[in-house]
């Protein structure tokens, strides 16, 4: 009995756990991952707006901006529309509204210092159509 017993000791394996593999195996799941990853690409027109002895600072951070570059084209909260007509202009604000009352949102026109005033028309005129009534037209305060 006692060989049994000495056998079996004899027999016992120490478990080591190896780290490099492990390792390699996390550092290519990471490469993986950062490969994979879409990158969030800034879709904003650029805009210089007109200055004014009067701009005020907005405090509101829940309202929808409808910006206008120089060449006419309309974003709403960034995204760029393909459209150019109130009544298609207005149809995507009632998008982005969806389950939201319009007339307590209120609209910040951004339009482009050089953008003809026929745009900035056409952006308050959806507004209007949409249901909007709080729109406020964005400048920058000028110095002198």
């Amino acid at each position: 009995m006692s060989s049994v017993l000495a056998r079996r000791r004899r027999h016992r394996y120490e478990t080591v756990l190896e780290l490099t593999p492990l390792i390699d195996v996390i550092f290519l799941l990471l490469i993986f991952f950062m490969v994979s990853t879409s990158f969030v690409v800034n879709k904003e027109i650029p805009i210089q707006l007109p200055k004014s002895d009067s701009a005020t600072t907005e405090s509101t951070q829940d309202y929808l901006a409808i910006g206008i570059d120089a060449q006419g084209r309309f974003s709403i909260n960034g995204s760029m529309l393909a459209v150019s007509s109130a009544d298609e202009i207005a149809a995507a604000l009632r998008k982005k509204l969806e389950n939201k009352s319009a007339a307590g949102v209120p609209v910040r026109i951004d339009g482009h210092e050089s953008a003809d005033y026929q745009f900035v028309i056409r952006a308050m005129d959806a507004c209007r159509q949409a249901g909007l009534t709080d729109v406020r037209l964005s400048t920058l305060k000028s110095v002198d």
